[in-house]
């Protein structure tokens, strides 16, 4: 999410883009184009109407370690796998692609009765039809999110709401029941995405404090999450891939180190290799 100074918010100089005719048609011809399709899409919707909650699992399905609508998805993922595997010839290649762009037209399908996307236009013209009488930074996304009336991502968004920025309910009260030192610590490192030696410039103390106070709320926080999909597994809930990933890593590292086993994320990449001067 981007922020805007104070001076950047006042200083309109620079912001107002001079715009030929032929780019202004271009842009209004898109938006039409775009609008056009909306109402189609909604007219589309209105006459056949699609069920989509259908395909989904309720509460008692999902707790089910046997459901019929997750047997039908492993079916027609299996089904596909085995295609992939037991083609050999040209005819039989061109058949597993008819078969993945089946599979993305059904989800480009679905991405449409939700929202249209909007192809070429860019983004920070959104309904702009002439951009040249108002500033470039207001049509940033934050700013107009806001003037939408969609502002709850920007009341939440600091150390001591951050919790409501989630609807699943266990984040949200694991977050919520850190300290505020540690809140704020997690706030600026994951949301704000501050380096800890600028998050350690910020509140006067060592970037090795900042660090150790990283390890201490991740090693919290993912035993916390290790206990809780240990204990939805138990009682025959579903995980998806990357809840199993996350405990399948973890069950590693907790192994050899018990108590103090962390999943550290902050050096993904290896050291280079000092080369050798002659």
């Amino acid at each position: 999410m981007a922020y805007l100074s104070d001076d950047e918010l006042l200083d309109t100089e620079g912001g107002f883009t001079g715009w030929d005719a032929g780019a202004e048609e271009t842009l209004e011809q898109a938006l039409a184009e775009e609008r056009l399709a909306e109402l189609e899409s909604e007219l589309e919707q209105d006459e056949h109407p699609i069920d989509y909650e259908a395909e989904l699992e309720d509460e008692e399905e999902e707790a089910a370690p046997v459901s019929e609508k997750r047997l039908k998805r492993e079916i027609r993922a299996e089904a596909v796998r085995r295609l992939e595997e037991a083609a050999r010839t040209e005819k039989d290649f061109r058949a597993v692609v008819e078969e993945w762009n089946k599979l993305d037209r059904n989800r480009e399908r679905r991405e449409r009765d939700h929202e249209n996307l909007r192809g070429d236009v860019p983004l920070e013209y959104q309904a702009v039809p002439e951009p040249k009488l108002i500033p470039r930074w207001m049509n940033t996304p934050t700013y107009r999110q806001l003037m939408a009336g969609n502002f709850l991502d920007i009341l939440f968004d600091c150390p001591y709401e951050m919790h409501n920025l989630t609807a699943d309910a266990f984040i949200s009260r694991m977050v919520e029941e850190l300290s505020e030192e540690h809140k704020e610590v997690l706030y600026f490192l994951s949301l704000r995405l501050y380096s800890t030696t600028r998050l350690a410039a910020m509140r006067g103390q060592s970037d090795r404090n900042i660090r150790k106070l990283r390890k201490t709320i991740h090693k919290k926080l993912q035993r916390q999450m290790y206990d809780h999909l240990c204990g939805k597994q138990e009682h025959g809930g579903s995980l998806t891939l990357r809840e199993r990933q996350f405990l399948e890593e973890y069950s590693k590292i907790a192994r050899k180190q018990g108590k103090d086993a962390v999943i550290r994320r902050e050096n993904k990449f290896k050291r280079r290799k000092k080369k050798n001067r002659p």
